[in-house]
């Protein structure tokens, strides 16, 4: 069982620095934050199959990275995703861009039993909104995946990407405005079909 040392502070997210650390289980940390993980992944357009070895691989690679966490550096949560990144920009660097997102690839699991239209509905929903993600810059595809994915605040993004908090505010608003205006533009295309 491997444990590393972080102040309770740090786990929520705080920057401030105590000298007061408590062993903390990686395990118990991979059940905290491999949703969130996986969901950045899924917000960068992989399908669920690749967000979850993506996901598993920034743990792999977490594990084998442990004794180079500090806590006064940041949060653990943080140290995760700028991991994260580093494996989703190797992944699409070894790969070539896909513009296009099927169905297929956007399939979510459900409690209940929906009819098929709804379920029909529900997926041209999702593969259109992976479709709208996928058309914005990097930059914006980033900071929306960290932001509804990785469930980070603004000033945590900001510090991954080397950003002002403001700045973040900004492009995340503006990347906001592009899928709204991109996701109307599409349902007025298919409701003038």
């Amino acid at each position: 069982m491997y444990s590393i040392y972080v102040s309770p502070h740090h786990l929520e997210g705080n920057l401030a620095q105590s000298t007061s650390y408590l062993p903390v289980n990686l395990a118990e940390q991979f059940d905290r934050h491999y949703p969130a993980v996986y969901k950045y992944f899924r917000y960068r357009g992989a399908d669920a199959d690749l967000a979850n070895d993506l996901a598993a691989g920034v743990f792999e690679r977490a594990l084998a990275k442990l004794s180079s966490f500090d806590p006064r550096k940041g949060a653990f949560n943080t140290w995760l995703f700028v991991i994260a990144r580093h494996e989703a920009i190797n992944h699409w660097k070894a790969q070539a861009r896909r513009r296009d997102v099927s169905i297929d690839t956007v399939s979510a699991l459900s409690s209940g039993e929906p009819a098929p239209e709804d379920m029909v509905i529900r997926d041209q929903g999702i593969a259109a909104l992976l479709t709208v993600l996928c058309e914005l810059d990097e930059r914006e595809r980033e900071i929306v995946a960290l932001k509804f994915g990785g469930a980070l605040n603004n000033r945590q993004i900001a510090g991954l990407l080397g950003l002002t908090a403001g700045n973040v505010g900004v492009l995340l608003y503006r990347a906001l405005q592009k899928i709204k205006a991109k996701l109307s533009e599409a349902e007025g295309q298919v409701s003038n079909e």
